[in-house]
């Protein structure tokens, strides 16, 4: 099954602990996940030292987890995702209205 998760929370929050355990779950099952940043998530992108939620999502990706940062809030938040040296990538409206029509499931950890 094909299942896109979204989340707008920032890293260290109860919801983004949900969203990575979800995920995990999630390919642990054999779906197809991806998960997009959105809003105060996409700080993801700039993971910080010591973060226990960062290295779950490295671990997470290496899994094969498909992770898109809502270009707009990147930008709104001063980040420069060219600069970023991980597997997240720079996702659009359109790319995320596109994700969610081509999904089996959509699920929000707003």
């Amino acid at each position: 099954m094909k299942i896109a998760v979204l989340l707008k929370s920032k890293p260290y929050t109860d919801e983004a602990a949900r969203a990575l355990q979800t995920v995990s779950d999630l390919l642990s099952s054999g779906h197809d996940v991806t998960l997009y940043l959105l809003q105060e998530a996409v700080r993801f992108c700039q993971p910080r030292v010591g973060s226990p939620d960062s290295p779950q999502l490295q671990t997470l990706i290496a899994k094969g987890l498909k992770v898109y940062a809502l270009d707009n809030d990147t930008k709104l938040r001063g980040i420069d995702m060219a600069s970023i040296d991980q597997n997240i990538m720079e996702g659009s409206y359109n790319s995320l209205v596109e994700l969610m029509e081509s999904c089996d499931r959509v699920v929000g950890i707003l």
